[in-house]
């Protein structure tokens, strides 16, 4: 396989990735709308479910990330794979930075 296959399959990979990360993230806001209105307004229930998924997403972007390198892995499309996982490894990198700032931001009063 030639170098330039290669890097264009694994940045397909990452723009994959990135397409699993907004359907996430739409899925996610439509089951926060739902449970939003059959449980109502002032229920805290609501606020952590939008807090762990959104704040959480270098985790839970497991569900779907590790099924979908099965799947590449069954079909041979290695490096797609490859894509994948750099995407899942800066996701989840960028997220527990950016959830350490929060905290140490919380801590030192900025």
């Amino acid at each position: 396989m030639s170098q330039i296959n290669e890097r264009k399959g694994i940045v397909s990979g990452i723009f994959l990735l990135i397409g699993l990360h907004i359907a996430a993230v739409i899925l996610g806001i439509i089951v926060l709308v739902i449970h939003f209105y059959l449980v109502g307004q002032d229920n805290y229930l609501t606020l952590l479910l939008f807090g762990s998924f959104f704040g959480g997403l270098g985790i839970i972007q497991l569900i779907y990330v590790i099924p979908a390198i099965f799947i590449l892995r069954r079909r041979r499309n290695f490096t797609l794979v490859k894509g994948v996982i750099i995407g899942a490894v800066v996701t989840a990198l960028l997220n527990g930075g950016c959830w350490l700032l929060v905290s140490l931001g919380g801590m030192l009063n900025f």
